[in-house]
């Protein structure tokens, strides 16, 4: 019995400790996502705002 005990801490332990960085690494995932989400959005509208200038620059008429 005495084995028995000794080897199920070590499962335990490393599912603790697996569960852990599981919510360690979710937590810092959605943490840089919604610190990143202003940057993303102004990076969006800028890239809009390029590809628009430039379909009006290739489909301006050539004088």
């Amino acid at each position: 019995m005495a084995g028995m005990t000794g080897s199920l801490r070590p499962r335990r332990a490393r599912r603790g400790q697996s569960m852990v960085e599981y919510a360690i690494v979710t937590a810092a995932f959605l943490g840089f996502t919604v610190l990143g989400w202003p940057f993303l959005t102004q990076l969006l509208n800028a890239l809009h705002r390029y590809f628009q200038s430039i379909y009006y620059v290739i489909q301006s008429p050539v004088i």
